[in-house]
């Protein structure tokens, strides 16, 4: 039987069953539907969340040190001339020592902790540091009480009736700084800094005033081509001939991409795999619907095998009709399954984009899921005796 033939009846014959093949459509619509929505949230969310880590800088590295006769992974011991040259270093470009306090802000009956960030003028640059008025700390300020403060900072004292611009002073842990920039809203910084809730101020004055002399950290620039590992390695070697009692931690956003990618290949499985339920309880439902319509149409089929159609024509019948009506479906599945990523996706602020590889996924489980579902009720037509299909018809 020529291949259009066989189409065009199959058609024909789900149009004749229409309540019964939109009710399975509907469910290997939503089948495809779930599989294309999860597998392409979890796709948009694993681009979301390395970009924040991509944000932090592929290019550094961060150096941590804790004193081996302390069981608290504190910076201790980790000091200015520990890393002093880090930057001859062939895998280091540049260094940017800091060290973190706390302190709190006073006013109108309010108080709000900050965070006390001494740094030196490199970290502008490392850490990509932007202002919205006023500049960073410069050398030449050596160990003055100047400070930039961030954005949340600013707002604070703004609530609290104190000036906030370049020029102001504001008083935190008995120190009264001079204000000589401001940081823009939303900036990004390492880890462990909170740019926006920060006062930058000269490292050498953070460190006199605390009474320390450990650093909390080193954000290492690499210079391009190096992979973390060999920087790692380098920074390791040296500071262990520098400071054989110290034992160091390196962490890199690239190892925690890595890790968060494969564990974001993971989760996206996961999700497809829940998809896949809702999918084959839909295949259940073709399956159902093709087993129904045999039913109907013995006395056809009866017919059809009495006139000279050989069993191979009715069962490639009955897989065109399970075909048609998955892949009917699986459009449908992939339109709903667009519309919901592109809701979430505003609903979350994330970035949309059309994932063809959940797309593609859909369609082939739309065919697999219409050949293997449909297979048995095909079987079962083509084994039908004529002169019982004839008789009981």
């Amino acid at each position: 039987m020529p291949f259009s033939i066989v189409i065009a009846t199959a058609v024909k014959s789900l149009a004749g069953t229409m309540q019964r093949t939109l009710l399975a459509l509907f469910g290997i619509a939503v089948g495809i539907g779930a599989v294309t929505a999860l597998v392409t949230t979890g796709t948009i969310a694993r681009s979301e969340a390395l970009k924040q880590f991509e944000a932090l800088g592929t290019d550094l590295l961060s150096l941590h040190g804790f004193s081996v006769a302390s069981s608290a992974r504190t910076a201790a011991d980790l000091t200015r001339d520990n890393i002093i040259g880090l930057p001859a270093l062939s895998t280091i470009d540049s260094t940017a020592p800091f060290v973190i306090n706390s302190g709190e802000l006073s006013g109108a009956g309010e108080r709000q902790r900050v965070q006390v960030v001494g740094v030196t003028s490199e970290m502008a640059e490392l850490a990509d540091i932007e202002l919205e008025s006023g500049r960073f700390l410069s050398p030449l300020d050596g160990n003055r009480p100047f400070a930039v403060i961030g954005a949340d900072v600013a707002r604070q004292l703004d609530r609290m009736g104190r000036e906030s611009g370049v020029g102001a002073r504001v008083k935190v842990r008995g120190t009264l700084y001079t204000i000589i920039g401001v940081l823009k809203p939303g900036s990004r910084g390492p880890a462990a800094i909170r740019r926006s809730e920060t006062l930058f101020v000269p490292l050498g004055h953070a460190m006199r005033t605390a009474g320390a002399s450990e650093l909390t950290g080193v954000i290492l620039r690499m210079p391009p081509g190096v992979h973390y590992l060999a920087a790692t390695a380098e920074v390791e070697e040296h500071l262990r001939r520098v400071a054989p009692h110290l034992q160091t931690r390196v962490d890199s956003p690239v190892e925690i991409i890595e890790q968060m990618d494969a564990q974001m290949r993971l989760f996206a499985i996961l999700l497809g795999a829940v998809g896949g339920v809702a999918l084959v309880v839909g295949g259940f439902g073709v399956m159902n619907a093709m087993l129904a319509s045999i039913s109907e149409q013995r006395l056809e089929i009866g017919i059809r095998r009495a006139l000279g159609a050989r069993r191979a024509d009715i069962q490639r019948q009955v897989l065109a009709e399970s075909s048609i009506l998955c892949l009917a479906g699986g459009a449908a599945g992939c339109l709903l399954g667009v519309g919901v990523t592109l809701g979430v996706s505003l609903f979350a602020g994330w970035t949309w984009q059309l994932s063809w590889g959940a797309l593609l996924l859909g369609v082939l489980t739309a065919v697999a899921v219409g050949l293997f579902f449909g297979y048995y009720p095909a079987r079962q037509a083509a084994r039908l005796d004529p002169i019982v299909a004839l008789r009981m018809g």
